[in-house]
């Protein structure tokens, strides 16, 4: 079986993404992002969203690697699965119907015509990452009570462990069609820590 390399085009231009910065704080970012029906735009907007690591100082409690799997998945799942409306036993097959069907439903509507929307919410305190997709959703509850042995899964169950074994919190909405992961400094979910620790933080800043 081709592998998603195989099916995605030359990684294109990150400025294609449409992107919206309503506020842009040294203490807040909340971002809106949107991909077009293309494959390839899952690692450019991967990519743009591990800035934020970085930029609000989280990479010694936040895993760039575990941030970058929880987030390609869960934008993966948004496109194919959901958008697109591919089921994932048609990758457990050894023909190409898979690939196949991602590059007709690319350039046919309605697929053609959805795109993978992303709402970040990032702090000094954490990050948020809401992945939605156009299309219909999913029973997300069955998926979850599933067996958590990743070997026992589908490739896309496996996904599903992935995303949330490497996020510290995991939520979907009702409908199945958005998920919100969140990512921690150093697994710190109390945020009165971070509002007691900031302040004295800030003052120190200014008399540098």
């Amino acid at each position: 079986m081709a592998s998603d390399s195989d099916i995605q085009p030359k990684i294109p231009d990150r400025n294609l993404i449409r992107q919206d910065r309503s506020i842009d704080m040294p203490e807040l970012r909340l971002s809106e992002l949107a991909g077009p029906a293309n494959a390839a735009f899952i690692a450019v907007m991967r990519d743009r969203l591990l800035e934020s690591v970085d930029d609000f100082k989280l990479r010694s409690g936040v895993s760039s690697t575990q941030f970058c799997v929880a987030v390609e998945e869960a934008l993966a799942n948004a496109f194919y699965h959901g958008n697109l409306e591919l089921d994932s036993s048609l990758k457990q097959s050894a023909s190409s119907t898979f690939n196949e069907l991602v590059r007709q439903r690319c350039t046919q509507s309605p697929w053609k015509d959805r795109c993978v929307c992303v709402t970040e919410v990032a702090t000094p305190c954490g990050i948020w990452v809401i992945v939605r997709d156009e299309g219909s959703g999913y029973d997300s509850a069955a998926a979850l009570s599933r067996d958590p042995d990743p070997y026992s899964f589908t490739e896309s169950g496996r996904g599903l462990v992935m995303m949330k074994a490497f996020s510290d919190e995991m939520f979907f909405n009702e409908s199945g069609n958005e998920v919100t992961l969140v990512f921690y400094p150093d697994g710190q979910r109390n945020i009165n820590r971070f509002t007691d620790q900031r302040p004295h933080a800030l003052a120190c800043e200014s008399l540098q």
